[in-house]
């Protein structure tokens, strides 16, 4: 696919681990970095911001953690949602069906 929107649509619409570790899954402090470390090195990819914080660990100075929570908190996405809409506007006959279907 050579069109980039096209190709990020695609992309998108590719199955992905989205689960977050249950409070059960985390035993001890070693666990709880491992687990969250994986899936937000999973969710990076979709970072329109780079370079994206490293979680860290224990030892992790407190004004990092706070970058790593404040970029998280305002975490922008390249990652579209259009599969799950009701219409296709690629469809549409003019500016005003597609500006309707996008409502």
């Amino acid at each position: 696919m050579t069109d980039p929107a096209r190709r990020k649509k695609y992309d998108s619409s590719l199955p992905f681990d989205d689960k977050i570790p249950k409070e059960s899954d985390l035993v001890d402090d070693k666990t709880f970095f491992d687990l969250f470390t994986k899936c937000f090195d999973l969710n990076a990819k979709f970072a329109v911001d780079k370079p994206v914080p490293k979680m860290g660990d224990m030892n992790t100075p407190i004004d990092d953690v706070y970058k790593f929570y404040k970029y998280w908190d305002l975490f922008k996405t390249w990652r579209e949602f259009s599969q799950y809409d009701e219409y296709d506007t690629e469809e549409a006959q003019d500016r005003y069906e597609k500006r309707w279907m996008d409502t």
